[in-house]
């Protein structure tokens, strides 16, 4: 006999196990898209991957399986409930995409950047402040905002990449403190090729900030 959900007053039988829970079909979409909700409104801020990559990274691995096993199950469900199944399956696999993956590093590297901006292009010559295989953030002297596009290119190579933005912080010098992501895949710092930290010789002593 099926154990009964764990939700207060609910007389539906379990066929999902989410939040260390016993749930019922409508009881997994409800908290499942709570949580989507939650990790999507802030997974773009700056501090978000620092503190919460490893539980957010087990929450949509979580809703991932529990959705597909719902939508596969012996008594399938019906057709607005494996729709919404369905929503849950791409939204997580779509957040699941921008966590970060890997380590980060304290690091210098000279840019150039330059952006195509409606009200003008700009481009000016920084700094990077931190690392990781999927993007940097940085120190502008201009205005950003999230969603614009640079081109982003290494003085030291010669390396040119699109990244997008994802974050602004606003600094007491007046300075506008960025975060980047790449518009594709590709070894843009060399970590993959195992250059790594040996090819910035400016890069600082810090030891990679490992996930938490």
């Amino acid at each position: 006999m099926p154990k009964p959900c764990a939700a207060d007053q609910c007389a539906e039988a379990a066929v999902a196990s989410f939040d260390d829970r016993a749930v019922c079909r409508a009881h997994f979409l409800a908290s499942a898209y709570g949580h989507l909700e939650s990790i999507a409104s802030r997974i773009h801020e700056p501090n978000f991957h620092e503190n919460n990559d490893e539980s957010a990274a087990r929450c949509l691995e979580q809703c991932m399986r529990e959705a597909t096993n719902i939508a596969c199950a012996a008594e399938p469900p019906g057709n607005l409930e494996r729709a919404q199944l369905l929503d849950i399956l791409l939204w997580a696999s779509e957040l699941y995409g921008c966590l970060r993956r890997g380590p980060r590093v304290r690091a210098r590297i000279p840019i150039w950047v330059r952006c195509e901006a409606s009200e003008g292009p700009w481009e000016e010559k920084s700094e990077t402040h931190m690392l990781s295989a999927h993007g940097f953030s940085f120190l502008c002297r201009h205005e950003l905002s999230k969603d614009q596009v640079l081109t982003c290119v290494r003085l030291d190579t010669g390396r040119r990449l699109d990244a997008r933005v994802v974050w602004v912080r606003a600094k007491e010098s007046g300075e506008i403190e960025a975060g980047l992501e790449f518009l594709r895949r590709d070894d843009f710092w060399g970590f993959e090729s195992g250059a790594g930290v040996a090819a910035f010789p400016s890069i600082s002593t810090a030891k990679p900030i490992a996930r938490r």
